[in-house]
This record gives structure tokens, C-alpha cells and sequence, in this order.
């Protein structure tokens, strides 16, 4: 090594090996590597931000907004940034928003992590106000992305049509489930090169997708009826010291129902306070049997069918035998002489099962599934029941219960649509809540319709509206009459089904009615669920139909009838 000639091969000879070295590095890289490493360099250069759509309005008939979606976002921190100044950022989120400081300090000085959450659901006129102030104070690493906040102006008002959202923005309930996929739309993103510290490179590539935001839906839903509906059925259910009830406002022409209410409610801003049971609808998943409304079914199908009229003479005893023992009715009574009509409008069970006896019981079933009953009636509303229907080869037993509206259960939108198709002329509408669709361009969006089918004949309808008039002209009483308009109606009282005994015990009430009785145009049917003071249908149910239906009448300005209600004899 004294020799400089052989320091120099030396140093020569090792330059040489690490030239080689870099050469073989470099055809590495820029040779056979350089796709893979561009690849990596590309992505930790580059970031995506998702772009979140926003999510569809749920509004009323008449353009009230029941859902809506406000600007917010969610606080977010690099730690490697806030971490030397925690307390001072701490001090200013405070200042805005009700956070524990204990905790904003751990999130703002969390190791080995460059990415936690600092809040969320934050209006985006405050972050605005902490942004500006962080800036002035020259404190970085307090960033946002898009966290909307979904609200509900009207309250407890329709919740149970609308529902509500949960803390990921994902529809839970009501429309807001059913239809999430709709309301919710599609998320875009944006990517874009970002320097080392995260920030968007000013000059550097930039990537769009917009976000397609959602389908804003407008209700058949009317809310000042549907805010009346609820406080009136509130009232009596709490007043009967009932469990639950039910109240359907339709417009016998369209199948639009106008108001659907249930008690207990909740408010759709505060589902977490109410009970599980009071945030679904009662009105479609809530099977039952239906009791004596049922008996308007069974006369269209007696009558369309050529069986009977509502002239019809029926010899009535105090009792009939059935399935091994006696079907009676609600009052005592000795052998009665009573028309059709008679036998509806004083609810007689035996009356009615004289009738449906002197049918076919393949064909009573037919009708009653040509009403709808046994089957889904296809209402946009998530977690709706098809309820029981017995088949065609039924018992003799069983086509005496059901004829009556025992043996068989239906829901409420069931039994209130398949009336309202029979006294429509005929013609049944599947019932729907949803008016119109379009998207955020306000374009309309299609919606699926059934097309409407006829279930009597015009002529039959026409008999059935005559037979439930008559329930309100011989209504001693007259307590359930509307002042200015002919109307016709029946009450329901059935044994309800108790699950813990497994036996009958209380009962299920319900009133049916509509007007005008010459050309329906509304229709409103209450239930009352286990009343406990009171147990009939038009003590119970009738007072909540009379007052729902007297204010939807003035308010959709339907004519008073001209013409006073006939009186047709009931008795022979």
C-alpha cells in the first residue's frame, strides 16, 4: 500500500466496482423496476377524497319538507401536525364545539398515526369560524371532509312514514330504509398529487368524478291532516287506555293515502327515545283480525256474485251452531226478521253467516283475495305483512269466522285499500305514499305503478255504498254522522289474540267510513288496539274517524251532499 501506483489501482478498482454497482442500480430501476416504482411513488403523492352526494328531500304533497340534508363536516387531525400544539388548537375547538378536552387532547397527540377523528356532524358555518381562527393563530393540521347532518323540520310528523337515519347517514327506517339506495345517490371522489405533508399540489393533476346526488321524493302524504290524524288518535288511545292505534285517511280514487297515523309515535329527530316497537308503522306490518268491518267485504263478494242483495230477508236466530259450538251475537236477541241491509247495519254475526253459507266458500275466498287480503298490497313502505287468509278448501267452522272477521287476519292498509277499491266504483287502487319522484336536476324519475283492476262490478259497489249508508242512518245515536254530508261506515270489534296466553282476550276496535255516500272521494279507517275503557268500535275508533274525516272533507273542499239520505227499511 506504500506503492501510490498500486493505491491508485487500488482506488481505480474500487470506483470501478462502485460505478458498476450504481450502473446496475440504474438499469434496475429505469430497466425492469420502473413501472412498479412509479407506481408506488404515484401513490404516496397521491390522495383521494371522496365527494359525497347529497342526500334526497322527502317533502309532503304540498311541498313541506319532512327530510332534509344540511352542510356539515367531520374534524379530522394529523397528529404529526397538532401534536406540538394541542393545547392551543384544543383551547380553540372548544371555544365551538362541546368536546371533552381530555379526549380532543389524546385524538390531537395520538402516536404513530397521521389520521384520527375530532368531531363529527359539525355545522359547516362553524368549522368555517374554527378554520378562520386556527389560521390567524398559524396552527396547521386540523382538516375536514364531508359529514351532512340529516333533519326532520317536522318532528314526529309522519316519522313513521319517513323514519329516520342512522349515524352513517344510512336510512334505518321507513323511507329513509326502504328507499336508502334512491335517496342516498352515488359517491364520487377526487384524486389529486398532494405534497409529503398532505397538502393539494396548486399546479399538480387533479382528478373529478362528481357525485350523482340522490332522488328527492314527494309524498301523497298531507302533513296538517297527517299532524290532525295523530293528535286526535293520540288522544283517544291514551283516553281508552288502549295499546296502540291506527288511522288511514285515503282518497278513494287515487289509492293515495293522505294521512297515516300510529300511536305511540317518535320524534324521527330523536329515535334513540323512543321504543323499538313505536319506530316501525304499524299500519302495514301490524297483522290482526279485523272484527265486524270485515262484513263489508263478505256482502260485495255475496252480492257480486248473484248470492244476495241488500234486500235480502234473513231470518235471524239467537244463535247459530258452528265448529262444535254457537256463533252469537254482541246483543241478545230472539228470532229477528232482517234484510242484508239489517244484518250490517246492526252487526249481526249470525245474520252474516246465514248469508255467506248460501255461497261457495272457494268463491267467498276468491273475492277476498281479489280484495287483496292474504297478499302484500305492494304500498312503498318497507316491512309491510300479507297478513293470513284461510285457503279455498277451508272448514264450514272457518268460512263462519271469517265471514265476520274472525279466523283470518289483515293490516290496515290491507283492509282500508281493498274497502276503498269496493266502494270506488269497483275499481281498486293499490294504495301508495309516494306522489312523485325526480332527480337533482329536477327531472322526473318513474316510478312503478300497478295499473288499477276491477274487483265488483259498478253496479255492486253501488249496493255496498247502500248497506253501509245504512249503518249511519240507523245509528240511533247519530253521533258518527257528519253535518252536510250523507256518509256510510261500519264498526269493527274483534277478540284480539293475546301471544302470552295463547288465547283471545280484550279486543281489537275499528271504524270504517267515507264520504260522500253517492261518490266517495274519502275514506278513513281508525283501529284501537286492547282498549281497556271502552270496547267498541264506534265508542272507541268512531269519535277519532269523525273528527279526522270532518277536517279532511273542509279541507280538500268536497261538496256537501244535496240531497238527504234515503231510509230503507232494515227489517221485513
Amino acid at each position: 500500500m506504500g506503492d501510490s501506483g498500486r493505491r491508485l489501482r487500488m482506488v481505480m478498482l474500487a470506483l470501478a466496482i462502485a460505478v458498476s454497482l450504481c450502473a446496475g442500480r440504474l438499469v434496475q430501476l429505469q430497466g425492469f423496476d420502473s413501472s412498479a416504482l412509479a407506481a408506488t411513488s404515484a401513490s404516496q403523492l397521491t390522495r383521494t377524497l371522496p365527494l359525497l352526494p347529497s342526500r334526497g328531500d322527502i317533502t309532503d304533497r304540498n311541498g313541506e319538507v319532512l327530510a332534509a340534508t344540511e352542510p356539515a363536516v367531520a374534524i379530522t387531525a394529523d397528529p404529526v401536525h397538532t401534536a406540538p400544539h394541542a393545547a392551543e388548537i384544543t383551547t380553540v375547538l372548544l371555544k365551538y364545539l362541546e368536546l371533552d378536552r381530555t379526549k380532543t387532547m389524546a385524538a390531537l397527540t395520538k402516536p404513530n398515526t397521521r389520521f384520527v377523528y375530532v368531531a363529527k356532524k359539525v355545522p359547516a358555518a362553524t368549522y368555517t369560524k374554527i378554520a378562520a381562527e386556527l389560521t390567524d393563530l398559524d396552527l396547521y393540521g386540523i382538516f375536514r371532509e364531508s359529514d351532512p347532518i340529516r333533519t326532520y323540520p317536522a318532528g314526529a310528523v309522519g316519522s313513521n312514514i319517513v323514519g329516520f337515519v342512522g349515524a352513517d347517514g344510512q336510512g334505518l327506517a321507513g323511507l329513509e330504509y326502504g328507499r336508502n339506495t334512491e335517496l342516498a345517490g352515488v359517491e364520487g371522489k377526487e384524486v389529486y398529487e398532494s405534497a409529503p405533508n398532505g397538502s393539494k399540489i396548486p399546479l399538480g393533476s387533479s382528478v373529478v368524478t362528481p357525485a350523482t346526488n340522490g332522488v328527492n321524493y314527494q309524498l301523497t302524504l298531507d302533513s296538517e291532516l297527517q299532524w290532525v290524524a295523530q293528535r286526535r288518535l293520540a288522544a283517544q288511545v291514551t283516553e281508552s287506555k288502549a295499546d296502540t292505534g291506527t288511522a288511514i285517511v285515503m282518497n278513494v280514487k287515487t289509492g293515495e293515502v293522505l294521512a297515516m297515523a300510529n300511536y305511540p309515535t317518535f320524534d324521527s329527530n330523536k329515535p334513540g327515545k323512543a321504543d323499538a316497537e313505536d319506530r316501525g308503522n304499524r299500519a302495514v306490518s301490524a297483522a290482526y283480525e279485523p272484527g265486524s268491518v270485515e262484513k263489508v267485504l263478505t256482502m260485495a263478494a255475496l252480492m257480486d256474485s248473484g248470492v244476495a242483495k241488500p234486500d235480502t230477508k234473513v231470518l235471524v236466530p239467537g244463535r247459530v251452531s258452528s265448529g262444535g259450538g254457537y256463533i252469537k251475537d254482541y246483543f241478545s236477541h230472539g228470532d229477528l226478521q232482517l234484510r242484508l241491509r239489517g244484518v250490517v247495519s246492526k252487526s249481526s254475526n249470525i245474520g252474516t253467516v246465514l248469508l255467506a253459507r248460501q255461497g261457495d266458500k272457494a268463491t267467498l275466498h276468491d273475492y277476498l283475495a281479489r280484495f287483496g287480503l292474504g297478499a302484500k298490497t305492494g304500498i312503498e313502505l318497507p316491512g309491510e305483512a300479507a297478513g293470513h287468509l284461510p285457503g279455498p278448501d277451508m272448514k264450514d267452522y272457518t268460512r263462519d269466522q271469517i265471514s265476520f272477521g274472525q279466523g283470518l287476519s289483515v293490516t290496515a292498509i290491507q283492509e282500508a285499500a281493498a274497502i276503498s277499491g269496493i266502494i270506488n266504483g269497483g275499481v281498486y287502487h293499490q294504495p301508495t305514499i309516494l306522489k312523485s319522484a325526480s332527480d337533482s336536476t329536477g327531472a322526473s324519475v318513474p316510478l312503478d305503478r300497478a295499473a288499477p283492476r276491477r274487483v265488483v262490478s259498478a253496479e255492486t259497489s253501488a249496493k255496498v255504498r247502500d248497506v253501509m249508508e245504512a249503518v249511519v242512518v240507523n245509528d240511533s245515536t247519530h253521533k258518527l254522522a257528519i253535518d252536510r254530508y250523507r256518509t256510510g261506515g261500519k264498526t269493527g270489534t274483534a277478540e284480539r289474540v293475546n301471544s302470552s296466553c295463547g288465547c283471545y282476550r280484550g279486543y281489537t276496535v275499528s271504524y270504517v267510513g267515507f264520504a260522500p255516500a253517492d261518490n266517495p272521494e274519502i275514506m278513513t279507517y281508525v283501529v284501537v288496539d286492547n282498549p281497556r275503557a271502552g270496547d267498541t268500535g264506534s265508542g272507541v275508533a268512531g269519535p277519532v274517524y269523525h273528527d279526522v274525516m270532518e277536517f279532511a272533507l273542509s279541507r280538500y273542499s268536497v261538496l256537501p251532499s244535496t240531497r238527504k239520505a234515503p231510509e230503507k227499511p232494515i227489517e221485513w
